[in-house]
């Protein structure tokens, strides 16, 4: 017990002095009070202060200050001490009067002199802190009730003029905090100003900024210094002021094929502490065309005629326009800048609220030096509210601050050289995530025996991770390769690679493999299939070139022979037993005779053409016996008599045909005169019989002759080839 007793007095007061102490505020109303049976002196507001007396290791020193007010609804004394503890504290007033106190809700009048004590309890140690007694005469710690009706009475675009009433019965002095609406943060005026007793008052708030809400309060105090509480806030926009500024603007033109140049203007959207006041758009005019546009964005895409030209850039809200921005296109001077490349965003949060972007310049040197490069970024729901960071040109990362951790940024990168600005080059992100892209779907392309080209693409991203960069390793096992993604590429190459060799290729997000694809490179064949290739075709060729030459001079030299075997006659020779006898008649001198206007018969003998010359007056003209007739330019028919034994002219002989035949095979000689018919037959070339054959196969229409019975001449060749004719006798007509 002894113990207890000497240390826990030291274990309270070293605790209570590491406890986190701040400032703290109390005010007790006097309908609050509450009479202690055990002290009629006291007046607590909670029952459990009144048998408590603290002892002294456990009463600190803690700067009290109490202060009285009257209400309409009664009074109240408020006391703040410069020490106390967190959230998991409760505290109490202890009130102490010199007399004995007959009703708790009268010591507060003005004539009272009260000793008030503070008591702060720990909930999480249930160690307790008593401040020593404070004497406060009520008469010096009034306090002066709040001003009321605050309004704001007018505005201009930097200022707010606010009434207010404070009623008192002495003089005092007034003082006056305001904050933009949107934050939390007062603002406080510097220097209080006087305040007369029972007079309506006015202020002016000034050094605001145009178009912006502002809620404004008042607090005056009396002769003896305590300030009243704050009044309720009053609400007021000041006005809008014309952007004082021009925009910062740089244009490139695009040449179309098909189509006039497009003219693409960009444009920084001034600060409203620079331009004095909101932008609610911007009016861009292009000359000589005379195309006015109104737009939100900070870009456009306009039309513009060949040649010299200007555009002019102006902000506006509702005060009016703002200071112009002009651009001179000139033809000559316009260059072509590239734009950046491998541009990628890293966040550093949590540590850091910021973004950092970085990127690189292509190898090949521009037309034009780069002046400086601009970094805009804005909000992707609020596309029009942009900001920009202008950087020297040798700068190839811009670090983005202030970045709202809920939101994602559109950044924008590009090369500007004076007023011309080149390609931009975007990337989306987020403080949270950093890059919002991401690599995926790598496959093979192309492969060959020493190379191999993968592709790959970008999509947002799709997964809450953050990436500082994306990479692609070949893998084998005697060559590993790494190299880094941008989003502005899409295809990667590999070459000096081993034939006939198996790669691995692994998609890399900070070290950790999202995807492998697996790639055997071509044999080392295919040089000697290529040189190959040449020797090949010429071996064709001149095989092809053989067999077309040999078939040429087949042709030539050796001509197509009809084949005997093939005609009926040679078929019938060739019989293993052919006919004792043919009976087929090949001519008939009877189907030869033709009747005359005498009304006699002759027979038609035919003789060429050789010695006749003016006699083809007509292809046919039937004569007197013993004339001639032509028909065609190698034939001509004589008609005679018919006598008993009939006759054929070949050439310059006419000869007699005989009834009689030997056989089947050969026909018996007949003599016409002198003549022998086998000497005849012998004299009878095969020209003539083919045109004999024509001939008598080809009737001629003009000639119109029916031969008797109705039959024309027939003559068959390959029995006429062979030599062998068989003509009969001539009927004789009565």
């Amino acid at each position: 017990m002894h113990f207890w007793s000497y240390k826990l007095p030291l274990i309270i007061w070293t605790l209570m002095n590491f406890l986190p102490l701040s400032s703290f505020e109390l005010t007790v109303k006097n309908t609050q009070l509450k009479p202690c049976k055990t002290n009629k002196r006291l007046c607590v507001t909670n029952p459990g202060d009144c048998d408590l007396r603290p002892p002294l290791s456990l009463q600190r020193t803690l700067n009290v200050s109490c202060s009285y007010q009257i209400t309409n609804v009664g009074s109240s004394v408020s006391c703040d001490w410069g020490q106390g503890s967190d959230l998991q504290t409760d505290a109490s007033l202890i009130f102490s009067s010199q007399n004995r106190v007959f009703h708790c809700g009268s010591i507060f009048n003005p004539a009272a002199g009260l000793n008030v004590t503070v008591r702060v309890k720990d909930f999480r140690t249930g160690l307790e802190v008593w401040s020593q007694p404070h004497t406060v005469h009520l008469w010096n710690a009034y306090k002066p009730s709040r001003p009321s009706g605050v309004s704001v009475l007018g505005s201009t675009e930097d200022s707010l003029v606010v009434s207010f009433s404070w009623y008192s019965s002495h003089d005092g002095r007034c003082r006056l905090r305001h904050r933009p609406s949107s934050t939390h943060m007062w603002t406080h005026v510097a220097d209080s100003f006087p305040a007369p007793a029972s007079h309506n008052l006015t202020y002016t708030i000034r050094n605001l900024l145009p178009f912006k809400v502002y809620r404004a309060s008042v607090a005056c105090r009396g002769t003896n210094g305590i300030w009243s509480d704050w009044s309720s806030d009053a609400n007021g926009r000041t006005l809008d002021r014309k952007p004082s500024r021009p925009s910062v603007v740089c244009y490139r033109v695009e040449k179309t094929v098909s189509s006039t140049p497009l003219l693409h203007l960009k444009w920084k959207a001034p600060e409203p502490d620079e331009t004095g006041g909101r932008i609610l758009g911007y009016q861009v005019s292009v000359h000589p065309n005379e195309k006015i546009q109104n737009l939100t964005e900070t870009e456009a895409v306009l039309e513009v005629q060949e040649g010299n030209s200007s555009a002019t850039v102006r902000a506006f809200n509702t005060a009016g326009l703002g200071a112009a921005a002009l651009l001179n296109i000139t033809a000559e001077k316009r260059v072509t800048l590239p734009s950046v490349r491998n541009l990628w965003i890293s966040s550093l949060f949590p540590g850091n609220q910021t973004l950092l972007v970085q990127w690189t310049f292509p190898s090949s040197s521009p037309s034009s030096p780069i002046s400086h490069v601009s970094v805009e970024w804005r909000e992707e729901k609020r596309p029009s509210a942009s900001r920009w960071s202008r950087l020297d040109s040798a700068v190839t990362s811009a670090v983005i601050r202030d970045v709202d951790p809920d939101e994602s940024y559109l950044v924008s990168v590009f090369p500007v050289f004076h007023q011309q600005c080149g390609p931009p080059q975007a990337l989306a992100a987020s403080l949270q995530l950093g890059a919002l892209m991401e690599a995926v779907d790598l496959k093979v392309v192309g492969t060959n025996k020493t190379a191999v080209t993968i592709m790959w693409a970008w999509q947002r991203k799709s997964k809450p991770i953050r990436v500082k960069g994306y990479r692609v390793m070949l893998r084998s096992d005697s060559d590993t390769r790494t190299v880094p993604l941008w989003p502005d590429q899409r295809q990667h190459t590999f070459f000096n690679l081993t034939p006939n060799t198996e790669y691995s290729l692994l998609l890399l997000a900070d070290g950790a493999a999202k995807s492998t694809v697996t790639v055997t490179t071509h044999y080392d064949e295919v040089p000697v299939v290529a040189t190959a290739a040449p020797v090949l075709l010429l071996a064709v060729a001149v095989i092809v070139i053989s067999i077309l030459s040999r078939t040429a001079y087949k042709s030539h030299f050796f001509p197509p022979v009809s084949s005997p075997r093939l005609s009926t006659t040679g078929q019938w020779l060739m019989s293993p037993e052919p006919k004792k006898r043919f009976e087929r008649s090949i001519l008939k001198i009877r189907d030869f005779e033709v009747t005359d206007v005498v009304g006699n018969k002759s027979l038609i003998l035919l003789s060429p053409k050789s010695r006749t010359s003016s006699e083809d007056s007509s292809l046919l003209s039937t004569s007197s016996p013993g004339k001639t007739s032509h028909v065609g330019p190698d034939v001509a028919f004589e008609t005679g008599p018919i006598t008993d034994e009939p006759s054929y002219r070949h050439g310059d002989g006419v000869y007699a045909a005989r009834d009689s035949v030997r056989d089947d095979n050969c026909c018996s000689p007949q003599k016409g005169g002198d003549i022998d018919q086998r000497e005849v037959a012998e004299k009878i070339q095969l020209q003539e019989f083919s045109f004999l054959t024509d001939f008598l196969r080809n009737p001629v229409p003009e000639v119109a002759t029916r031969l008797t019975g109705g039959s024309y001449l027939i003559c068959e060749m390959d029995y006429l080839a062979n030599g062998c004719i068989r003509p009969e006798a001539a009927e004789t007509t009565t």
